[in-house]
Order: C-alpha cells, then sequence, then structure tokens
C-alpha cells in the first residue's frame, strides 16, 4: 500500500510540488506484489505513482500522467526518495529531468 501522506509547495519560481507517500514494507519486500497510489491532481493532471518488480526483482518506480490528450506535451522533472529506517546510507534516490 501507498498512501498520500502529505503534500508541500515549494516557495520558488518553479512552482515546486513535494509529495510524501508512505509506502509499506509489503510493497519493499514482497517480490509478488505492486502497488499503486491513488490519483492526485498536480499541474491540473491527474497523476499516479506506481510500484513493480521486474523479473531482476528490481524495484521500479514510476510516475504516470493519467490524463493525458493527444498532442499533450507534459515536460516534468521528479525525483523518487526511498527512505531506510535503519540508516541514511542506504536511502535511495533517482531522479529525472524534463522527462
Amino acid at each position: 500500500m501507498a498512501l498520500l501522506y502529505r503534500f508541500t509547495r515549494a516557495k520558488d519560481r518553479a512552482g515546486t510540488g513535494i509529495f510524501t507517500f508512505i509506502v509499506t514494507r509489503s510493497v519493499t519486500r514482497d517480490f509478488y506484489r505492486d502497488a499503486t497510489t491513488k490519483e492526485f491532481t498536480f499541474g491540473y493532471h491527474r497523476w499516479v505513482v506506481s510500484f513493480n518488480r521486474s523479473d531482476s526483482k528490481m524495484l521500479g518506480v514510476h510516475l504516470i500522467l493519467r490524463n493525458a490528450s493527444a498532442g499533450t506535451r507534459c515536460y516534468v522533472d521528479y525525483t523518487f526518495s526511498l527512505l531506510n529506517r535503519e540508516h541514511f546510507s542506504k536511502n535511495e534516490i533517482y531522479f529525472e529531468k524534463g522527462i
């Protein structure tokens, strides 16, 4: 299960939004369970975050635009940070720009 915990808008020129999700241990540890968040709205678009595993057992985290119409172009910069409760040095960070 992955639940939206908090939304914060940064006070910058880009209008950055920071979404915090609480992801249960079953999503990160169970090799056979995929999870998708409920839809959330940002920038007049509907989005979901999907957590899934490939055949290699690697956890994939994807930002998915739900309401794209034909001819729509949407560019986003995003960062996923998976925080380790045991020690900060084990945190995982993935980012993309202009996707």
